[in-house]
């Protein structure tokens, strides 16, 4: 049994507050960085939807790099475009039936959005400091995985609890 989407209302409200709580927690890097990724990974793709999904991935990478002031910015938001294109892809080519195949799924694309991320900020602004934003997203895949898993899947009538 396929797990039913959210309404596409719904799913732009929750990217709506999360690109808020994006801004508002600029102070706190760490938890910023966790919100951008749980914005760009799991809230934004939608399958059948591409533009809306590179629209919100595009909004958060320039509010991230806004954040931070980077002297050229445009990296992270190519890196947010292209893997919301191909996690939305992925929702449509292979949808998922359970919590545990979501966790794995958002698991692989944090390694590879962190990858993606960092060369193409190295490309548009120079060599920087990693920092440790990356380790702190994929340790708390599970929280923010989950919460993201409850968000999309509430009021969708499934009668799974």
């Amino acid at each position: 049994m396929r797990i039913p989407t959210p309404s596409s209302t719904r799913q732009n409200l929750l990217c709506a507050a999360a690109l808020g709580l994006i801004f508002l927690c600029a102070p706190f890097p760490k938890v910023q960085i966790v919100l951008h990724a749980m914005l760009v990974l799991a809230l934004a793709p939608r399958a059948g939807a591409p533009l809306t999904g590179v629209l919100w991935a595009m909004a958060a990478g320039w509010a991230l790099e806004g954040s931070y002031l980077y002297p050229h910015m445009g990296g992270t938001a190519w890196a947010d475009m292209t893997l919301t294109l191909l996690t939305g892809w992925m929702a449509g080519r292979w949808p998922l039936e359970g919590l545990k195949g979501w966790l794995g799924r958002l698991a692989a694309l944090t390694v590879l959005h962190a990858l993606l991320v960092h060369g193409a900020v190295r490309l548009a602004t120079a060599p920087h400091p990693w920092g440790w934003g990356w380790f702190w997203t994929l340790l708390t895949v599970p929280l923010w995985g989950w919460v993201a898993w409850r968000l999309l899947q509430a009021g969708t009538g499934s009668g799974r609890r």
